[in-house]
């Protein structure tokens, strides 16, 4: 079962109150530590675990190599932000403070075999319904992917 972090990332404190476990780097950890299984493990939101991040552009290769190399991402959102935590926007891939390529040369290093998949993208006027949008995340993906897997 792949469990999806709070989109977007909460503040360590909660949120009005409540505190919100899945919007933490710290709570994704203390979540998959309440029962340990090889069938309970991410759909690790790259963006969303991004925007809980202070400097997302350094700091989320080590997450990602933390919870690939323990077994416990079981799909990925390549998604890409401009910020960090509490202030940022969504970007199309190439355009974010995430290094797409060294991203995915992690989760590659660290075994993940699952699927990689857009999420997020930005909208524009000339694309309501984000096909146009979508198209590109799934082939900057797709050619990604090739260009790990050739330098492999």
């Amino acid at each position: 079962m792949a469990c999806h972090p709070h989109d977007p990332g909460m503040p360590p404190s909660g949120f009005r109150g409540v505190d919100r476990v899945l919007g933490t780097v710290a709570g994704l950890r203390k979540f998959l530590s309440i029962r340990e299984s090889p069938y309970h493990g991410l759909n690790f939101c790259q963006g969303t675990v991004a925007e809980m991040l202070a400097d997302p552009g350094s700091e989320i290769y080590g997450v990602i190599r933390e919870f690939v190399s323990a077994g416990k991402i079981f799909n990925v959102h390549f998604r890409n932000i401009r910020g960090r935590r509490d202030d940022f926007v969504e970007t199309f891939p190439d355009e974010g403070d995430i290094d797409m390529w060294r991203a995915l040369l992690e989760y590659k290093r660290g075994g993940y075999q699952g699927m990689v998949m857009p999420d997020h993208m930005p909208s524009h006027p000339d694309d309501p319904g984000g096909r146009q949008a979508f198209a590109y995340g799934y082939g900057y993906i797709k050619a990604m992917i090739r260009a790990v897997e050739a330098a492999a």
